[in-house]
């Protein structure tokens, strides 16, 4: 295995946004989840989660609840429209006026054709969902204070919502509507912030008291409550068989309230009691959402998105990451261009002093530190959305509101100082865009919002369209990839097909399918063999010249590596070192993944029980405990890093660069959480 200096990028300033509604589909085993900037965004659940589309949102745009609908999204919130989004090019299909104003809540009926919101102006407003738009139906008498939490009965005849100092229960057959007054404590409102009825017509209310309370619907009063928590319960879940719920708020412990039977023999009641808590946030729990078989998805300002389930006890954490086109590396001018919302700022990366061998993991002596070479401001009005650096450091892209943003960048050289030129001679053949990629120098991929794949020259006169690329109708690129040259341009899209077009040749060949989604994909440079890793952690290894898998892939990879299963977090990344051919650097969350696929070993010395180090060798396939012998396998080595790792990839010659976020730095973004008197403490 080759040594490597890592560059340790740690001045990215990356802040993420809390969590701040959820919504889970069971048919398509997707989950999606707003955060406080307005954007969307759409996990895939199928095997591990990750983040598969981002929907972009800004500073003005709210998202205040989302509901799925036959694999369609919408969305509501402060601006007062029912927003239904285009997943092929995320963007907004359609726009419905809620009447009322700002929408609070959203919910599915159980037959899936009416949405209902509630608004600011007391307004119950109630929507068809047909196949090709949502038409406003009717809305329910007018009340008095916002509906701030909405859900429907599993007959479809009931909505019961949640206000200020009240829940009320709407039939929708005869108009009536029964108020559940939650009455005052020592002169301050009490704010209903979830709800959701039974099947047994049972109301279950969330207030601003700390408690869980249950109603009888046809007297409208209080049949029981329990003290959940010590602050806001803010988010309400029922499991399938209505004899479970939880709940979480301002208190960030998630509780468990269960549905028992009390009493003797001869007088048996049921009643909901306080079962098992989780302690998984430290901040306040905004949003919940619960599968078919019981997994339960939370999130919050600590802006984390846990996925936690029993039996067997089980608790996973999934770090907030950059939206993609965040990072991008320009190898051959060492250099690091990072977006924000409103700015680019480009970084040329420190260089280190000496040339002597130092033992591995030492700190190296800097000769020469970072430099910011440039800084590119947004005008008040836009946020970027996507951006892209050419290998040279010299052409750099970035996309606002679908449009193309062009420089010509000059790095200070032999004297000369920095010059930057905006292409603004932009052919008008050049459609909107949400994805770009620079594949050589001066040729620029672009993803239109139809689904083509636009390729741009681009010189410091103009920018026209070379040729365009297309898929099968009704795809659209999830992720992309270019081989050095930029003849070879590999593409992934939401359909879980990937397809390689030769730009030379003006020819495209389609991989083998597989069942699960593609998470990162990479183009060795040296083969041009395509290396893919799909969520459930498979690695494959494609020839395009034989248009056949590589025997290297036959041999090895014909089924999923021991030691990739063990792993929570995908792989989100993968690079290669020109000089050493046979090594393929992969990243997850936490860790560098390198695989050797020189090395085999066939009798390797395991030890049964491993020391905890960060840095370790897998290259031995266990049976039982022991050794299987006569089989080779591969040489995984996987270095640990402290910190949440946001970008890995190969610079050039033996460095890499690592993008690291510390995690207290993101604590010292954070609000400060509830405080709670704790015995022996101040």
């Amino acid at each position: 295995m080759g040594e490597f200096t890592v560059h340790n990028v740690r001045f990215y300033d990356f802040e993420p946004k809390s969590i701040q509604c959820m919504s889970y589909e069971d048919e398509s085993n997707r989950l999606a989840l707003s955060r406080a900037d307005g954007s969307v965004e759409i996990w895939n659940c199928k095997h591990r989660p990750f983040m598969q589309q981002v929907i972009q949102g800004d500073e003005d745009s709210s998202v205040e609840a989302l509901a799925w609908c036959n694999g369609r999204l919408f969305s509501a919130g402060l601006h007062g429209f029912l927003l239904e989004y285009d997943l092929a090019s995320c963007t907004v299909r359609s726009r419905t006026a809620v009447t009322g104003g700002p929408t609070w809540c959203l919910a599915l009926s159980p037959n899936k054709q009416k949405l209902a919101a509630g608004t600011e102006d007391g307004y119950v407003c109630l929507f068809n969902v047909d196949e090709d738009r949502v038409v406003y139906d009717k809305s329910l008498a007018k009340q008095e204070g916002r509906i701030l939490s909405i859900g429907w009965h599993l007959s479809g005849n009931y909505i019961v919502s949640g206000s200020v100092n009240c829940v009320r229960l709407w039939s929708l057959k005869d108009g009536r509507v029964t108020r559940c007054s939650m009455g005052q404590t020592r002169g301050r409102e009490i704010i209903v912030w979830c709800v959701a009825i039974l099947d047994d017509m049972t109301i279950v209310s969330g207030d601003s008291r700390g408690k869980t309370c249950f109603w009888n619907s046809t007297l409208g009063t209080m049949t029981q409550y329990v003290q959940t928590h010590k602050a806001d319960v803010l988010s309400l879940v029922i499991c399938p068989e209505q004899k479970l719920l939880y709940v979480a708020g301002v208190d960030p412990t998630i509780v468990q309230v269960k549905l028992v039977q009390t009493g003797s023999k001869s007088g048996r009641k049921e009643c909901w009691m306080r079962s098992l808590p989780r302690s998984i946030h430290t901040h306040d729990v905004r949003a919940m959402a619960l599968t078919s078989n019981g997994k339960l998805y939370s999130g919050g300002v600590d802006t984390v998105l846990a996925l936690s389930y029993y039996p067997p006890k089980t608790v996973i954490k999934y770090r907030a990451l950059p939206h993609p086109g965040s990072i991008s590396i320009a190898g051959e001018a060492e250099a690091i261009l990072l977006r924000y919302k409103d700015r680019l700022d480009l970084w040329r990366l420190g260089h280190y002093q000496g040339n002597k061998k130092k033992p591995s993991g030492s700190f190296l002596p800097i000769s020469q530190d970072r430099v910011k070479l440039l800084e590119l401001q947004c005008k008040e009005d836009e946020v970027t959305e996507w951006s892209a650096i050419s290998s040279s450091g010299k052409w750099i892209a970035y996309i606002v509101q679908g449009n193309h943003r062009l420089f010509h960048f000059n790095l200070p050289k032999d004297g000369n100082g920095l010059s930057i030129q905006r292409i603004k001679a932009i052919n008008e053949s050049i459609k909107q865009c949400r994805q770009v990629l620079w594949i050589a120098e001066g040729k620029l991929a672009s993803v239109a919002l139809d689904g083509t794949i636009q390729i741009i020259s681009v010189t410091e006169a103009e920018a026209e369209v070379d040729m365009e690329l297309c898929l099968e109708p009704g795809h659209s690129v999830n992720k992309m990839k270019a081989n050095r040259e930029g003849s070879i341009l590999v593409v992934a899209d939401n359909h879980e097909v990937i397809t390689a077009f030769n730009l030379r040749k003006d020819t495209k060949s389609v991989l083998p399918k597989y069942s699960a989604p593609v998470t990162a994909l990479g183009i060795h440079p040296v083969t041009s063999d395509v290396v893919v890793v799909y969520a459930d952690m498979m690695v494959k290894e494609y020839s395009l010249q034989t248009q056949h898998y590589t025997p290297f892939c036959r041999e090895f990879l014909s089924e999923c590596p021991a030691e990739l299963t063990k792993r929570n977090s995908v792989v989100h990344d993968v690079s290669f070192d020109v000089r050493h051919k046979n090594l393929v650097l992969l990243h997850d969350d936490s860790a560098i993944i390198v695989l050797n696929k020189e090395k085999s070993v066939s009798e390797p010395y395991v030890n049964n029980k491993p020391a905890k180090m960060k840095r370790r060798d897998y290259s031995a396939r266990r049976v039982n405990g022991k050794v299987e012998k006569g089989k080779s396998t591969l040489c995984f080595t996987i270095a640990r890093r402290p910190n949440q790792i946001l970008h890995f990839s190969h610079v050039k010659n033996d460095s890499v660069v690592s993008v690291e976020l510390d995690d207290l730095q993101l604590l010292d973004k954070l609000p400060t959480t509830l405080k709670v008197k704790k015995y022996g403490g101040v």
